[in-house]
């Protein structure tokens, strides 16, 4: 999730790349030479610079940092691939810096849309990617290369998709007599029957403000977007706005609900991510709205000894189509003054060509779920996989909006929760005048 200050880096990052432009090989006719100039023979010791956001795992072999370089150099034996993993701010600075004096990595991992520094539209527009359209794996990796695609040209692979969802109790669920919900009027009637029975329905660690998005993204993908799939660039074009009737008020309201009934529990705004987390696996409450990203945190063994289900929150009413909230997860791109483009195509192609060996080992070990046709996917993501799959998907809203909109977002709403008087007129304005503010930067 994107913070706030990525929208002032963002807008330096821009200043300086368009000053640099002409010496760093950002710009559009700089790109074209560079994409024609002669690639070195394959006989060359050749290094591959890679260059992304992120803290190598703990636990056992990283994919980017550890797995993806061993299995390039079986393939290609007279190259090297030097990867440097940064943590996210610390990527996002070092990114700007080395961009702005055309000195960039050659492969460099990229954010869909508009999430970031290190934006695929942004550092598109800016001439800093080479064009992928021309690679084969475009056709395998799923509808997420939308995300990825600049003005009819793929600039950057998508790293797979990753989900908002509701984690539960099995357990709870089966000695309470109740289903997953497949809609919105079922959600709260499952809800009720756990308050009735003295168990609190869904557990949020709202101090870590952002977890607003994972209930929130869910709400919209089933109530803004499918009736408007294009209602973001409609934002930033200024024919539509946060404060429209029947858009977000209504996401709000609907999200809103959940507290003034007490099936999110009161004092939310105290319990910080972890603390929500550790009451849902010690069985102290039977959902908590999390991502695919945390499944190690929610599974992990607390007090209480149950399985775990993971399913869509279901905003939609009942008789419409339910949409999940899944977000084509950042990925390599390759970086428009590299004297290497052609190869690092041929790398990327066989990370995502659906049969190397590379990719058997992204499939298995890396951070996203591959989105690839023919993947093995999880039983617990499947569902999500198949609404994905045939297009009842929409990104996360902040990958489309100017960073440091949802923070406005995040920080009205908590005051709506925390009795601070606050309204849902008040939160939709806020918004509005946050992303107008933004987009003039």
């Amino acid at each position: 999730m994107r913070k706030k200050l990525w929208s002032v880096v963002l807008a330096a990052a821009l200043a300086a790349g368009t000053m640099a432009g002409c010496q760093s090989g950002g710009s559009s006719s700089q790109t074209a030479k560079t994409e024609e100039a002669k690639q070195p023979d394959s006989g060359d010791d050749i290094t591959i610079t890679f260059m992304c956001s992120g803290v190598k795992s703990a636990d056992g072999e990283d994919f980017r940092a550890d797995s993806l370089p061993r299995l390039v150099k079986e393939k290609y034996p007279n190259v090297t691939l030097e990867v440097t993993m940064l943590p996210d701010d610390q990527y996002y600075t070092a990114l700007k810096t080395k961009l702005a004096t055309g000195e960039a990595p050659d492969l460099l991992w990229v954010q869909p849309r508009y999430a970031g520094v290190n934006a695929t539209y942004t550092l598109a527009e800016a001439g800093y990617l080479a064009d992928l359209s021309d690679l084969k794996c475009v056709d395998l990796v799923g509808n997420g290369v939308d995300s990825f695609t600049y003005q009819d040209k793929v600039y950057g692979i998508p790293g797979g998709v990753t989900f908002l969802g509701t984690y539960y109790n099995k357990t709870i669920f089966e000695q309470n007599g109740l289903s997953v919900p497949t809609n919105w009027q079922e959600f709260l009637a499952c809800c009720e029957t756990l308050k009735n029975a003295g168990i609190q329905p869904v557990v949020m660690g709202d101090k870590d403000m952002y977890v607003m998005q994972f209930g929130l993204y869910q709400m919209a993908a089933n109530m803004v977007y499918p009736a408007d799939p294009d209602y973001d660039q409609k934002l930033r074009d200024g024919e539509a706005k946060f404060t429209d009737e029947g858009t977000w008020d209504q996401v709000l309201s609907r999200y809103y609900e959940l507290y003034e009934k007490g099936y999110i529990q009161s004092g939310s705004l105290g319990l910080g991510i972890s603390q929500a987390q550790q009451k849902f696996i010690d069985g102290s409450a039977a959902m908590i709205f999390d991502g695919t990203f945390n499944r190690k945190a929610v599974e992990a063994q607390g007090s209480a000894d149950f399985e775990r289900g993971y399913f869509p929150l279901p905003a939609n009413d009942e008789g419409s189509q339910l949409y999940v909230a899944g977000a084509p997860g950042a990925g390599p791109a390759v970086y428009s003054g590299s004297k290497n483009i052609d190869l690092c195509k041929e790398i990327i192609e066989l990370w995502f060509d659906g049969e190397s060996e590379l990719y058997k080992s992204y499939e298995t070990n890396g951070k996203f779920i591959s989105s690839n046709q023919g993947a093995v996917v999880d039983p617990l993501y499947q569902p999500f996989m198949d609404l994905y799959g045939e297009g009842h998907s929409f990104y996360w809203c902040n990958q489309a909006w100017p960073a440091g909109t949802e923070t406005e977002m995040e920080t009205l709403f908590g005051e709506l929760i925390g009795g601070a008087g606050t309204t849902i007129p008040d939160i939709t304005k806020g918004m509005q005048n946050k992303l107008e503010e933004l987009l003039q930067q």
